[in-house]
């Protein structure tokens, strides 16, 4: 062998790539060291082996199917990505290449493989990284969505109190037979009227009247308190329906109703309350008629709510005295 061959072949022996010789039947002829010591098999142990016998389980049907065909259509292959089968169990991922030499006569084929270690780790760190990168996603859309769900609960629960408290609150100022005020929120409702009139020394004041229903024990007795509860409920809507828009009117007792009339002279709050009591009169009631006694006062400067609510039990008073059916003023 002349020098230069002679150097050729160490290089070939040394070179940084896997080299594989192999005849027309897949046979291995030659293979340098440098696969020799990849695979960590002698040289003599891998000649007369199959090629495909060097990769793995998976990587040889990608070998035959692949490298095998594409040697045979066309001649050569570049780039496949196959798994060497080493000695100690591991295996190690190359880039083979594959490209036929030789005479028509005696057919060879050069297998030439670069390890693709790295690449392939960083595949797998890749690979890993999204996968961790998918279960934080959604983890964090799973507590995304917990929270979510926990706010529309809060939100729920927050407006179900909101409406409690509002219904609550109703409840506690109204009357729940007939809707109307009740007597706390007319004796608040009075007091802001005396503490406005004795600061602002109002000149028109304001005019309250009691009201009470004619007989009313009667109807109870002889038609039953569902009858009796029908005709305060009546009673209520009338009131509502005829009051001027400022007049407040709540049930303060069984049968007797308040009202407040804001910037009203008893002579204007009496022809207002016979207007009332007519409506009153001539409404239609079952089974009984239904007529109503009501008496009025005006504030007076150094009212309070008991001189206020005094003069107006007496005004009522006067009037059932004189026969009921009527306004009394005081």
């Amino acid at each position: 062998m002349n020098p230069r061959a002679a150097d050729l072949a160490r290089w070939w022996q040394v070179a940084p790539s896997g080299q594989v010789v192999i005849d027309a039947q897949g046979q291995i002829l030659q293979v340098n060291h440098t696969l020799s010591d990849w695979l960590d098999y002698p040289v003599h142990e891998l000649v007369n082996r199959l090629a495909s016998e060097l990769f793995t389980a998976e990587s040889r049907m990608l070998y035959q199917g692949v490298v095998a065909f594409r040697l045979a259509d066309v001649g050569a292959v570049n780039e496949v990505h196959l798994s060497l089968s080493l000695a100690n169990g591991d295996t190690l991922p190359v880039l083979c290449s594959a490209r036929r030499v030789g005479t028509q006569d005696a057919p060879q084929t050069m297998l030439s493989m670069l390890p693709i270690a790295r690449k392939d780790q960083l595949e797998r760190e890749l690979l890993e990284a999204r996968q961790v990168a998918q279960s934080a996603l959604e983890e964090k859309e799973a507590v995304i969505a917990e929270l979510e769900s926990m706010r529309s609960t809060l939100k729920s629960h927050n407006d179900e109190l909101q409406r409690l408290t509002t219904r609550l609150g109703h409840e506690a100022r109204s009357d729940p037979l007939t809707g109307l005020p009740n007597r706390r929120h007319f004796d608040v409702a009075l007091q802001d009227l005396l503490v406005r009139a004795d600061v602002n020394h109002l000149a028109e004041g304001f005019s309250v009247a009691l009201m009470d229903i004619d007989h009313f024990k009667p109807v109870n007795d002889e038609h039953g308190h569902a009858v009796g509860d029908q005709v305060l409920q009546q009673l209520a809507k009338l009131l509502s329906s005829q009051l001027r828009g400022r007049d407040f009117a709540a049930r303060i007792g069984g049968e007797e109703f308040a009202l407040l009339m804001p910037v009203t002279s008893i002579d204007e709050a009496s022809s207002a309350l016979e207007r009332l009591r007519q409506a009153i009169e001539i409404d239609s009631w079952q089974p009984v008629p239904i007529t109503v006694s009501l008496g009025v006062t005006s504030y007076l400067p150094g009212d309070t709510r008991e001189s206020l609510m005094a003069r107006a039990d007496a005004a009522l008073y006067s009037a059932k005295h004189q026969g009921r059916n009527l306004v009394a003023k005081r």
